[in-house]
């Protein structure tokens, strides 16, 4: 099924990205810097896509530590790059599951969970929209003290809103989506 994703999405992309009216919407439109993605804390493709090459996976949480993949970036940092960087990501994830269900091991997979949950913990996690962190405060009962959530979204805003400078008001809806906003997760 991956061979046939692949295969279809490789088609996709080429006339996606080539195309003369996406070329012209996206090339040179909401730049943001390399800089200016550090400065204003921007995470994901949106950064990676400003030459940043920095991806919360690298750290070896969960399986990825005996996965092999380096982060996809862009020099460019424009609409188009943020796409481009995007697509790029997809077939990484590809390669990724591939990687992963390789080193399945046999038998049953279950982890026990007994007893109840005491202290803090604090996790960062790259999700397809960028870097998420999440904060857990519990007592030893079933209610937890304390649940933070930091979304990639309220994270590149600000990034976004220095895209949004200058620009034509036509250009507003598709500087929004380079980021691919989560809406809900900044109704909070």
């Amino acid at each position: 099924m991956l061979n046939k994703m692949e295969a279809d999405l490789k088609t996709l992309s080429r006339t996606f990205l080539g195309d003369e009216t996406v070329n012209s919407r996206l090339r040179d439109v909401g730049f943001l810097t390399a800089q200016q993605a550090h400065d204003l804390g921007a995470v994901g493709p949106f950064m990676r896509a400003s030459g940043i090459a920095l991806d919360t996976r690298l750290t070896g949480y969960g399986v990825y530590s005996d996965l092999a993949f380096e982060p996809i970036t862009s020099s460019v940092g424009d609409s188009y790059a943020r796409t481009d960087v995007r697509i790029r990501e997809i077939f990484q994830s590809i390669d990724l599951i591939r990687q992963a269900a390789a080193k399945i091991p046999q038998g049953e997979v279950a982890v026990p969970v007994k007893g109840m949950p005491d202290g803090e913990y604090m996790m960062r996690v790259e999700q397809p929209r960028g870097e998420a962190i999440y904060y857990v405060k519990a007592n030893g009962t079933k209610f937890l003290d304390r649940v933070r959530v930091r979304t990639p979204t309220f994270a590149n805003l600000p990034g976004l809103l220095e895209t949004l400078k200058g620009c034509q008001l036509a250009d507003v809806p598709i500087l929004i989506l380079t980021i691919d906003p989560c809406i809900s997760c900044t109704e909070r």
